[in-house]
């Protein structure tokens, strides 16, 4: 996701915590109407749960598995976007089906 479509986000993005639903529920909603930016880079986010420290445990799917701004996109987007939203979230856990080193060891296919 690239800074202007954040910053569309921002824009475009409500003040207000839907006020009804469990706390689940709401955080779907909030992600319902950031999920538009993410499916423009062919990603998508997962809530799993909240844990008792309030921390919320989202899977990165689809491009943000190994997007090379997926951490940006996690940290000035979606966790923003629920701190600002819900008090009881106080940080975001990111979970991926890969593992992130692997990342780390790929090589560069050679020129044809």
């Amino acid at each position: 996701m690239s800074a202007a479509q954040m910053i569309s986000l921002e824009e475009g993005s409500s003040t207000e915590a839907p006020s009804h639903g469990t706390l689940e529920q709401r955080i779907q909603q909030v992600l319902d109407g950031y999920r538009p930016t993410l499916y423009m880079d062919g990603g998508d986010v997962q809530l799993l749960r909240i844990d008792e420290k309030g921390i919320a445990h989202v899977k990165m799917l689809g491009a943000c598995i190994d997007c090379p701004i997926s951490l940006l996109t996690m940290k000035l987007g979606i966790q923003r976007l629920l701190k600002e939203h819900f008090a009881e979230i106080k940080g975001l856990n990111a979970i991926t089906d890969i593992d992130i080193s692997a990342l780390y060891r790929r090589t560069t296919p050679s020129p044809a």
